[in-house]
């Protein structure tokens, strides 16, 4: 059986780069001979957790703490760059690394937030969150899909920015979820936008969290999103677009008219699990028509030549023409009002 390492002596090494990540940007404030001190005291540490000193741990805690130990350091690295401070060893990351981490700290305001204040700002609709959430939402996917693909990015960084857009995105999505309000709003921040109408199809990057709903009302866009445990439902008709997402444990619902154009779910390179796609369009049944009966013709028992209608002889063979009836085709007795057979009006 697995022995997990000592928690103990991990705690103590890593307390260092907790203060530190804590303590975040402003960092840069505090004395330049504190941030030496503490620098290699975080190296020092990270030296002695990957000797073994604190036992094993399993995979997914051992690369927790080794991002902690590299970013913490990466922090450090941009204060002393930011300070214009001559410390040499602040070129052991690169600009791109510092690039990434201040991609994802132009967030923090969310991580600060508690979902419950985030929501309240949505509700009043504050400023600040909503230009920060619409930039969040539709180019940070992007972003974050560049950054976790850069090789010259150490695996640790990636690690640890990943898990902070993972935490923010979760706690944006529960925040929109909370705040109980219509999505569409979101898109019509802009003058020219608000009093647009038709609505538009909207775009909305998010992971709306457990139990969610977005309906963007006339027609849907989910691209380059993550959306969990959500309902994507266009109510008011319009086509509901998946592409480039994953949808997990979600219902896509699309109810409409559908005489109207441009509606239905479009899914393209996108992995959906778990999930339920629903496409209900109002519209009347019309029966299918099967294909017409002819009338049995009358035609010669005898030479099977058709014979004109009301005819008594055949033309070809001079034999008698024996009426059919025109439900069953079985052959009728002179005069007979109806047929023996299948019981139907025959004059």
């Amino acid at each position: 059986m697995f022995k997990e390492g000592n928690r103990e002596c991990i705690d103590r090494l890593i307390k260092p780069s907790k203060h530190v990540l804590d303590t975040g940007a402003a960092i840069r404030n505090e004395p330049y001979d504190t941030r030496v001190a503490l620098w290699q005291e975080i190296k020092t540490n990270a030296g002695r957790y990957k000797s073994g000193e604190c036992g094993t741990f399993l995979e997914d805690l051992h690369t927790v703490f080794l991002a902690r130990f590299d970013t913490s350091l990466l922090l450090l690295a941009r204060a002393f760059r930011q300070n214009s401070e001559p410390f040499e060893e602040s070129t052991y990351f690169s600009g791109r690394e510092i690039e990434a981490y201040d991609t994802i700290e132009r967030y923090g305001y969310f991580r600060i937030l508690s979902k419950s204040e985030i929501a309240k700002k949505i509700r009043n609709k504050d400023e600040k969150t909503l230009s920060l959430i619409r930039e969040y939402s539709v180019s940070m996917k992007k972003q974050m899909d560049d950054i976790l693909a850069d090789e010259g990015i150490r695996d640790t960084i990636r690690s640890y920015l990943k898990k902070q857009w993972n935490e923010s995105t979760k706690k944006i999505g529960d925040a929109i979820a909370g705040a109980e309000v219509d999505l569409d709003w979101f898109s019509g921040m802009t003058p020219d936008q608000k009093e647009a109408e038709p609505r538009a199809p909207q775009t909305i990057i998010i992971n709306a969290g457990n139990d969610a709903a977005i309906n963007l009302g006339a027609g849907n866009i989910v691209k380059d999103a993550v959306v969990t445990g959500s309902t994507i439902e266009s109510a008011g008709g319009g086509s509901t677009t998946v592409k480039d997402s994953v949808i997990t444990k979600s219902t896509i619902k699309t109810e409409g008219n559908n005489a109207a154009p441009d509606t239905g779910i479009s899914i393209s390179d996108s992995v959906i699990t778990s999930s339920t796609i629903k496409n209900s369009e109002e519209h009347t049944a019309v029966p299918e028509k099967g294909p017409e009966k002819e009338s049995p013709k009358n035609t010669c028992l005898v030479c099977n030549t058709p014979a004109k209608p009301g005819a008594k002889f055949c033309t070809t063979c001079g034999a008698k023409i024996t009426q059919l009836c025109p439900g069953c085709s079985s052959p009728l007795t002179p005069g007979a009002k109806f047929c023996p057979e299948c019981g139907r009006k025959t004059i």
